[in-house]
């Protein structure tokens, strides 16, 4: 029976030795929000299906090895990170969405912090507020809105959110392709026709419910191995354990639904009204959380592989 496997005096030593093997082998990057159950993201361009009510599709995130580490054979997956450059992106995230609804108004790219506030005094508060109002500036000027909210206790989230429009690169199909994509073209939307990537024009009403749309966010200066900004004109590097404390990071797309942005553009942060809708959602953990996330769901994926063994293993005796 499986109490008597349990009482194996060879049994903790094994499970033991598994989870030692998947600790040191095994490292999520984050995690993936479904209604089905939530999946481990791994930074090395493995695809995570995901499916809720207002969306389905799949994500992957390729990211450069931590320094000192190397591909182990991934070359294609360098080379993703190589198409929007130079310079070279640190990461790339795919996402391949379905939707359900047609979006209402923009669709949105955020990044939010759900377990606190950001750690600033009144002069770093000021200052990363005034440079987040010049970009916000900069950016209407040539036509794309940007959203933020650096949070007040109690009362919003510090967020950050872009348009997806705003991205360099997308692509349309007709139905899932593999992630991650790598198609060489540096700015523009495509569509695949008879197996080939045909440019298209990126209208106002491009999103639909009969097509899969391919969005590629990326970015040079945000290593989230290391969890810091990286490359900063007269910074170098800033950890963002500084600006963030220890809490993970949101990350999720989403239109106003009903609302339009009515409410939105005032409570960016807040939490959002009832009528914004989730599309895809996930969440990057911070170093010290990556770990132990890979091995909470690895033993315990682990542990009903063997209970489902051992279960058929007694049937068939």
């Amino acid at each position: 029976s499986l109490q008597a496997q349990v009482n194996n005096p060879f049994f903790a030593p094994i499970v033991f030795l598994v989870c030692c093997r998947l600790y040191i082998q095994m490292e999520a990057s984050g995690k993936v929000f479904s209604a089905s159950g939530n999946a481990t993201l791994s930074p090395w361009g493995e695809p995570v299906g995901f499916d809720n009510e207002f969306c389905t599709g799949s994500l992957c995130l390729v990211h450069h090895p931590p320094e000192g580490d190397s591909w182990k054979g991934m070359t294609s997956f360098a080379e993703v990170l190589e198409i929007s450059g130079p310079p070279s992106a640190v990461w790339e995230m795919q996402l391949q969405v379905r939707f359900k609804v047609v979006p209402q108004g923009n669709v949105w790219c955020a990044f939010e912090c759900r377990e606190g506030p950001l750690q600033l005094g009144v002069f770093s508060r000021g200052l990363i507020h005034g440079a987040l109002r010049f970009v916000q500036t900069l950016a209407r000027s040539r036509g794309v809105e940007l959203r933020y909210e650096l949070g007040k206790e109690g009362r919003s989230r510090p967020h950050l959110a872009v348009p997806v429009t705003a991205f360099l690169r997308m692509f349309r199909s007709d139905g899932p392709v593999p992630l991650p994509i790598t198609y060489p073209g540096k700015k523009g939307t495509w569509h695949l026709a008879d197996g080939v990537w045909q440019p298209i024009e990126r209208k106002p009403d491009l999103f639909d419910t009969s097509h899969y749309f391919t969005l590629i966010v990326n970015a040079t200066n945000v290593d989230w191995h290391t969890w810091s900004l990286v490359g900063l004109p007269g910074i170098g590097t800033l950890n963002l354990a500084k600006v963030m404390g220890h809490q993970a990071l949101h990350t999720f797309v989403y239109d106003d639904g009903e609302d339009d942005g009515k409410e939105n553009r005032a409570s960016a942060g807040s939490g959002g009204p009832q009528g914004r809708r989730h599309f895809a959602e996930l969440e990057l953990f911070p170093p010290h959380r990556r770990k132990s996330a890979a091995l909470a769901e690895s033993v315990a994926s682990e542990t009903a592989n063997q209970a489902t063994c051992r279960s058929s293993c007694l049937v068939s005796l």
